[in-house]
């Protein structure tokens, strides 16, 4: 009797330290819905359903509400203190709402330089950043940290009393982190002044299909689709999790997501520190380039192939653009002077 007793709490300690793990993760929240904001529009408040869903899997979180939409959120060397970040800009759908002007290339510091885990949970963010896309090649965001390669705007347009239909059914795709859910989506978007859930169709990915439809639509692509390299692990939906109607359905959905991406699917969290040291979007550079880091630099120096410098700014944080319109087409040498020592890069000026 003493030895099954034994046993038992060996099991219940063994299981509580496998929870424990499982739920250690730090994660920080990014609210770009503005759902507080009643000069968005009245956009609708999405954070109680994500943060229920993060509340049910026992996750600890820390929250950053932006609250204007010029604002920038939180800096590569901030998120860098997290494992997983999740981003989430619900219904807001213009005029930079989804990314203030530094947000894109913090998490790229973040993603290829620091080996960070992103949900991008953000159905209307390329509509709002990139107005004319479609198609995405490398050197661009959506390409190289999410794999989206093209997408078709607005296939899923889930609408209250519009003819339309108000819902519709996602299903988990074969082989990804949503296989064997099935996800009834309600439109909680329609208010006097906005037009309901749309949600785009990404027709070509690098990734693996996450989220397909299964009603009313037919669609080229994945709702949904989760991305891995070698230095960093990604999912981006066009559909808000906020909007999957049967609550348990969205709590098991978040916390597959949140455990992939500190796990991926072999259950470890280990990925490869990149080699580089400086990040430099783009290179070449015909006129605005960012350079970054994933911590803070003080100085940055650029140098033409006669050794002579062309450039130097006073910086104190992670990241800077510089101007080099004027500079003539040719190869220049960047130096970074930060706490840690110098970096140094090579910079195509076309």
């Amino acid at each position: 009797m003493k030895k099954l007793l034994r046993l038992f709490f060996l099991v219940l300690v063994s299981s509580l330290l496998i929870v424990s793990q499982l739920n250690a993760q730090t994660i920080l929240c990014v609210d770009r819905d503005f759902g507080d904001d009643t000069t968005s529009g009245g956009f609708t408040n999405t954070w109680p359903m994500i943060s229920s869903a993060l509340d049910a899997a026992g996750y600890t979180y820390d929250y950053w509400e932006v609250m204007e939409f010029e604002d920038n959120g939180p800096d590569a060397s901030y998120m860098g203190n997290y494992d997983v970040v999740i981003w989430f800009t619900g219904e807001a759908w213009t005029d930079g709402a989804t990314m203030g002007p530094d947000d894109e290339f913090n998490l790229v510091l973040y993603l290829s330089l620091g080996g960070g885990k992103l949900f991008m949970n953000a159905q209307d963010w390329l509509y709002d950043i990139y107005g004319s896309y479609g198609t995405f090649s490398e050197g661009e965001f959506p390409y190289d940290m999410l794999g989206v390669v093209e997408v078709v705007q607005d296939v899923y347009h889930i609408e209250v009393g519009e003819g339309i239909g108000d819902s519709a059914t996602f299903v988990g795709s074969p082989g990804s982190l949503a296989e064997g859910l099935s996800f009834p989506t309600k439109d909680i978007f329609t208010t006097p002044d906005d037009d309901g859930l749309y949600g785009d169709s990404i027709a070509e990915h690098l990734g693996i299909p996450m989220l397909g439809i299964s009603l009313p639509y037919t669609s080229p692509g994945p709702a949904a689709i989760q991305f891995e390299t070698a230095y960093h692990r990604s999912v981006f939906t066009t559909i808000d999790v906020a909007a999957i109607s049967d609550t348990i359905a969205r709590n098991i959905l978040v916390h597959r997501i949140v455990d992939w991406l500190e796990y991926g699917p072999t259950g470890t969290g280990e990925l490869k520190a990149n080699d580089a040291e400086l990040l430099i979007r783009p290179n070449p550079v015909a006129n605005m380039v960012d350079i970054g880091m994933t911590y803070p630099m003080e100085e940055v120096s650029i140098y033409n192939n006669q050794g002579q410098l062309v450039r130097h700014e006073v910086v104190q944080k992670t990241n800077i653009k510089m101007d080099l319109g004027d500079l003539t087409p040719g190869m220049y040498i960047l130096k970074a002077q930060t706490s840690r020592g110098m970096a140094t890069s090579k910079l195509i000026k076309q």
